[in-house]
């Protein structure tokens, strides 16, 4: 039969406590580790997560922007061949319009010398028209004038031959043909003068 001390009996006790204290504690601890390890996989979790997400997104953002700086240089290569296409026409265009005012101004030109030869070829015309007049009315007065001469011519021929046959011999006949188709009044006075001296006939 053991026979137990008080005092140790207390001390057992007391470390039957401290252990059971620290089983506790240990127990504790542990489970703490344990939720902070859950917590700690989880984060891990998460941040993998994350990770995967940033990497699609940064994909994702690789590929719009290749695909915007694709559209930006097509769409920049079809602004350079537009600007080049309105330079080219804007260019033709302006040599079209230089050729154009120059075609304009020799047809002005033209028209207006066409204009000053039809004034010119009017007045040539209009001269010509009183010359014209002016001729007729002096072949008029010639032809008129001829016919007197002839008619006087005639008389004078009779008058000649009358004369002649008084005195027995043959005046001189003066034929019509000879004459110029013009006459002047002094040539016309003259040949009276001429005609009347030999009989001395008075008309």
């Amino acid at each position: 039969t053991v026979h137990l001390v008080p005092g140790t009996t207390r001390m057992s006790a007391a470390e039957g406590s401290t252990e059971h204290a620290e089983c506790d504690q240990s127990s504790s601890r542990k489970n703490l580790t344990n939720s902070l390890e859950q917590k700690i996989r989880c984060l891990e979790k998460q941040r993998k997560e994350l990770l995967e997400v940033n990497q699609q997104w940064d994909q994702q953002f690789r590929s719009m922007r290749e695909l915007y700086e694709r559209k930006i240089a097509e769409l920049k290569t079809k602004l350079d061949a537009t600007e080049r296409f309105l330079s080219t026409q804007e260019k033709e265009r302006q040599q079209s319009q230089r050729e154009s005012d120059k075609l304009l101004d020799l047809t002005r030109e033209r028209l207006q010398r066409q204009e000053k030869e039809k004034e010119s070829l009017n007045e040539e015309l209009h001269e010509l028209k009183k010359e014209n007049k002016f001729l007729k009315e002096k072949n008029a007065l010639v032809n008129k004038k001829k016919e007197h001469y002839e008619c006087e011519i005639k008389r004078l021929n009779k008058v000649s031959a009358r004369s002649s046959w008084g005195d027995g011999r043959r005046g001189p006949c003066i034929k019509s043909a000879f004459l110029p188709e013009r006459h002047s009044d002094i040539w016309a006075a003259g040949l009276l003068l001429v005609l009347r001296a030999p009989t001395g006939a008075s008309l």
